[in-house]
């Protein structure tokens, strides 16, 4: 046991300075932000940011630690649908890896649509589309209390005739307590490097991110609460939206924490139904109008079971008129089916 104590203090401290490391080295233009985009039901539902909620063949796109056993051999497809005609499809299949782990395979496509494009003096260039995908391979073991995942991503942006390419890892480690429904989790996103910008001399920066999570289930209860922490290394901007005249600084501090913070919690009334709520005050903030926040920031979503198939649903609300849905469906392939 001691062992395992300190091989996981190892990992937990290599986590930290990496994405130390890597932040303060990133001073030039960000990319590829996409890959933070909740793009499956079950994230987006909880909030957009969750280390803890397993057993879904996709979260480890999320956490590489919740790569596990309950969920192998069960391909799941998801499609996500953003106004402005803005289409994200989300594939995943994990099985028995080496060492008694278990590897996961995913792929995260987003198409923002047809362009038309025009030169300097406004004369027309025909149109042009523009793509961003992550490829994922991930690998996860179990050892006692503790859960250890680690995720290899190809990054790709496509932008008209600009390319950009990149390597990013996740590392992941969560606890389990051995008699209560307690999840521990520690997670540093998208540690890496560029492969080619999208200019000659130019220096992309990957959008790296040190998470911190927990979720508890009360004995006997029908729900589980699930909070998570982003931004935890604090050089990261706390707004999505530009603005030349705000900084960090003019965030007062309760609501830069709270931005920081997304909390969900799932309803748990049957094994073949589940309910899922979230909130992310980050987006709230960030999407609100002269109008109001209306539902902005709040997410909702369900899931539900029929014979070996599992059908999804997710809705997140950025402002007043609009949102994202997402749709999914998952089947595990190994068992025997009733049509």
């Amino acid at each position: 046991m001691k062992i395992k104590f300190v091989y996981t203090q190892l990992i937990l401290l290599g986590c930290l300075l990496i994405s130390q490391q890597v932040t303060l080295g990133q001073t030039s233009n960000a990319a590829f932000n996409f890959i933070d985009n909740p793009s499956h039901a079950k994230l987006a539902a909880l909030g957009g940011v969750n280390l803890t909620a397993g057993n879904d063949p996709l979260m480890f796109l999320s956490n590489p630690a919740l790569l596990d056993s309950s969920r192998i051999h069960t391909p799941a497809f998801h499609y996500l649908n953003f106004p402005g005609g803005i289409n994200v499809a989300t594939l995943g299949y994990s099985f028995e890896g080496f060492s008694n782990g278990i590897i996961g395979i995913g792929l995260q496509y987003f198409n923002y649509g047809e362009f038309e494009g025009f030169d300097q003096i406004g004369m027309g260039t025909g149109s042009f589309s523009a793509n961003e995908f992550a490829l994922s391979a991930g690998y996860s073991k179990r050892q006692g209390v503790f859960q250890y995942g680690t995720n290899l991503k190809l990054l790709g942006s496509v932008l008209e005739g600009y390319q950009a390419y990149a390597f990013a890892f996740d590392f992941g480690v969560n606890y389990y307590h051995p008699e209560k429904d307690l999840v521990l989790a520690i997670n540093a996103r998208n540690i890496g490097f560029n492969i080619s910008n999208y200019i000659e001399g130019q220096n992309l920066r990957i959008p790296s991110d040190l998470r911190i999570g927990a979720s508890y289930k009360p004995e006997y209860a029908p729900f589980r609460f699930h909070i998570a922490l982003r931004n935890l290394q604090g050089r990261e901007q706390d707004f999505f939206i530009p603005d030349p005249f705000r900084n960090n600084d003019e965030i007062e501090g309760v609501d830069r924490l709270f931005r920081r913070a997304v909390v969900g919690v799932e309803i748990l009334p049957s094994d073949q139904f589940h309910l899922r709520l979230g909130y992310n005050h980050l987006i709230r903030k960030e999407f609100e109008t002269a109008n109001g926040a209306g539902a902005g920031g709040f997410s909702g979503g369900f899931a539900f079971r029929v014979k070996q198939f599992e059908l999804s649903y997710s809705r997140m609300f950025y402002n007043i008129p609009g949102g994202s849905n997402i749709f999914g469906i998952s089947t595990a392939i190994n068992d025997k089916r009733t049509f």
